[in-house]
């Protein structure tokens, strides 16, 4: 019998389970497989044909390996030697290599378009090995799992199997072979995608008169209609521009870049843009809504995240001690130097005074860092919502912001300890001050009668201490009435029973 090797695979490393089972059948053809499979001698050989025997089928098995399996068994003069090192070499049965195959079955799965049988061919090869390791499946357990590799889209098909399965049990014979007249079926009728198994024509009226039905019903009838009409837009029959899929989406595409766009407009009508940057060490975000964020150094990000405050300039402190203080670490494990430490007090348009403790000075940042954290640890009640944010202490608003472009940032201004000189010449707020902080009302009425010197026009700014004194504590609950009524039955009563007994 001749044997045909033009459909033969060379070894290549990877491909050792069908290269193993072509090779075993071209032995058995050129009737080699004595030295391979036998561990005697036959009777009707001596000894020098045995040896050149061997010789033969090692050197026609080295025919169909590649150049980078050949270096591994080019000495080996022995048929049976050789082939177990092969098999040693990419067949050995370890945990290992165990493990990778039932990877590769769980992995394993069927793509729509695809051939099946490419599909059932990676399947049974996979089950082969494990068989070869000594894995061992039952016969219903491989027809499910190879049900399991399907996509959903054949799920009608999986239903109708299992329910006609005899007794209930689906073998690997009877899955392959459904599989195969299955997609066999689909082809014939044009369809890959969807299984029509066990879908019954409806015919006479529907019983449902859902606007569901009455929607599919209209699609219908338009396809219908316009089966042989050109579309304007895409140039595609069986539509008008007007019911233009395409047309739709890149309107809605242009309406929302317009609007993008119109959110981008700064004052004067210039266009800003936004610039994405990634690198190994940060990711920088930026926004046409941040793009005065880093110039604007008056300006506080609340950050519910960061463990310490952080300012950004030295001159902000009113009190400041340089040194070597350590690093910060960033969100993006960068670290950034602390050039000193001390105390910064910011006053808010609610005329209060916030004193921030302990702030890092970090020049290599550009924003400054407000820590919602410590300001919860020294009393304040930090809220935030509807775009707006507060710190309370108690009930006084002490400081408060708003949320710019998806943070929450305040823009205080800088209040030192230190004496400036005072250039106007309007004594409102010190009168205000020495009359035990008088309303503007009443000042009013002094200033009409030229009773404060140096007072041109009242007109007060916020005082803190005005505010502070204007807190009052809550009232107490009111009694019930039907607690008064008891408390006065019962001084009713003692005074009865004082008076019988004089």
């Amino acid at each position: 019998m001749e044997a045909n090797t033009s459909r033969m695979v060379s070894l290549n490393g990877s491909n050792y389970h069908v290269w193993k089972g072509k090779m075993e059948d071209l032995l058995y053809v050129k009737d080699y497989y004595l030295p391979v499979f036998t561990t005697e001698k036959p009777e009707n050989k001596t000894d020098a044909e045995w040896t050149i025997l061997h010789r033969q089928v090692c050197g026609y098995i080295r025919q169909w390996v590649d150049d980078n399996v050949l270096n591994h068994i080019c000495e080996e003069t022995h048929a049976r030697t050789l082939w177990n090192k092969l098999e040693q070499l990419y067949a050995r049965k370890t945990g290992n290599n165990k493990l990778f195959l039932i990877k590769q079955m769980m992995r394993l799965k069927y793509t729509d378009g695809s051939p099946i049988t490419d599909h059932l061919n990676a399947f049974q090869g996979i089950i082969n090995q494990l068989a070869g390791m000594g894995i061992k499946f039952e016969d219903e357990i491989q027809g499910l799992w190879l049900l399991g590799t399907l996509p959903d889209t054949w799920e009608t098909f999986r239903t109708s199997l299992s329910n006609s399965a005899p007794d209930g049990v689906i073998t690997m014979e009877l899955a392959k072979g459904s599989i195969l007249n299955e997609e066999t079926r689909r082809k014939s009728q044009g369809s890959s995608s969807q299984s029509d198994v066990l879908v019954t024509e409806r015919r006479g009226r529907s019983q449902s008169r859902g606007p569901s039905n009455r929607g599919n019903h209209r699609s219908s009838s338009s396809k219908g209609k316009f089966a042989d009409v050109e579309c304007y837009h895409c140039h595609k029959k069986g539509h008008t521009m007007k019911f233009c899929r395409q047309l739709k989406k890149e309107n809605k595409k242009k309406n929302y870049n317009n609007q993008k766009n119109k959110h981008k407009k700064d004052d004067d009508g210039d266009d800003n843009t936004e610039v994405n940057t990634t690198t190994d060490e940060f990711f920088v975000c930026y926004d046409y809504d941040m793009v005065n964020l880093a110039n604007d150094d008056s300006s506080w990000i609340l950050d519910s995240g960061a463990t310490c405050h952080v300012a950004t300039r030295k001159d902000y402190y009113s009190s400041y001690t340089p040194g070597d203080f350590g690093v910060v670490r960033m969100g993006n494990t960068g670290l950034s130097r602390i050039a000193g430490i001390g105390d910064i007090c910011l006053k808010f348009d609610t005329g209060m005074e916030l004193v921030l403790h302990n702030v890092k000075h970090v020049p290599d940042m550009r924003l400054n860092i407000i820590s919602t954290g410590l300001l919860d640890e020294d009393g304040y009640h930090n809220s935030s919502g509807n775009g707006l944010w507060k710190v309370t202490l108690g009930s006084l608003i002490v400081a408060r912001g708003k949320r710019e472009s998806k943070l929450y940032m305040t823009h205080p201004k800088i209040s030192k300890s230190i004496v400036n000189a005072v250039d106007n010449d309007d004594m409102t707020e010190l009168w205000h001050k020495r009359l035990g902080h008088m309303s503007e009302k009443g000042m009013s009425i002094l200033s009409k009668k030229n009773v404060l010197s140096g007072v041109h026009d009242i007109n007060l700014k916020k005082c803190s201490h005005c505010l502070a004194g204007k807190q009052t504590r809550l009232a107490f609950k009111s009694r019930s009435p039907f607690r008064i009524l008891c408390v006065f039955f019962l001084f009713q009563l003692s005074f009865l029973v004082v008076y019988f007994n004089n």
